[in-house]
């Protein structure tokens, strides 16, 4: 594991392809084959087959990250709600949009800032009414030597340990040596390229090194600032713990 650690290192230090900032756009979905389906078990509560048929009934959406050496910031496409339009006999009906779970999932309206010198993370959301932000520290990630290649990168395989034995799976390349990823996830030695989490797939689609936004990340600075466990006890913490 020493060994590899070095070899990582030497990657990200001496690497020719090396890029320290630009713009990651990830296409974010469901993994739906790796979901029961709805309706199917007879014992499932109604409750439950709803909300195994929102995920089924998901679309895939878009999220950004920029990133410099120090800095990054991450968000989802703005949500856009379009009716659905039946022009029917008895006339013009608009019906409500469905919710896209994969949004929500994404990160939603929130806003995931990171900065490596602090060696935290900020995530500013108002989905409990008044915008806060809260403060994260670094996750703790395992590294392993399993590699692939993705859009011509060698990447290499970091998990974290959730709960009921469920595995965070990320795959990140020395070969772009920031320490930066999607909502929230980073600190590994290399940028992220792919995160399965359990059901739900980020997976960069475009890599643009040239981007202007880069030169100009600005850190959010509205709504009180609190850790982790305050904004447990601020929400109630109805989901209870992670």
């Amino acid at each position: 594991m020493k060994k590899f650690i070095l070899t990582i290192c030497f990657l990200g230090i001496y690497s020719l392809t090396a890029q320290n900032k630009g713009k990651i756009t990830y296409r974010i979905e469901v993994i739906k084959d790796s979901i029961e389906k709805p309706f199917e078990n007879l014992e499932n509560s109604e409750a439950k087959n709803m909300a195994l048929q929102m995920f089924q009934d998901s679309e895939p959406v878009e999220g950004y990250l920029i990133f410099n050496d120090s800095v990054s910031i991450y968000n989802v496409e703005p949500k856009i709600d379009i009716p659905g339009w039946n022009n029917g006999s008895d006339g013009l009906i608009i019906t409500k949009s469905k919710h896209n779970i994969s949004w929500s999932l994404a990160g939603g309206s929130s806003v995931y800032f990171n900065d490596l010198s602090r060696d935290f993370t900020i995530t500013q959301n108002e989905i409990m009414g008044p915008t806060v932000r809260v403060i994260q520290k670094p996750k703790e990630w395992i590294l392993t030597e399993e590699s692939k290649v993705i859009d011509g990168y060698t990447c290499y395989l970091a998990t974290i340990d959730k709960l009921n034995d469920k595995i965070l799976k990320a795959w990140y390349t020395p070969e772009i040596p920031v320490k930066h990823g999607p909502k929230g996830f980073n600190g590994l030695p290399g940028l992220i390229l792919e995160i399965e989490d359990v059901v739900f797939l980020w997976k960069a689609i475009k890599l643009d090194f040239k981007s202007p936004e880069a030169d100009d990340i600005i850190e959010p600075v509205e709504g009180d600032l609190m850790t982790k466990e305050e904004f447990k006890e601020f929400c109630g913490d109805p989901f209870g713990k992670d």
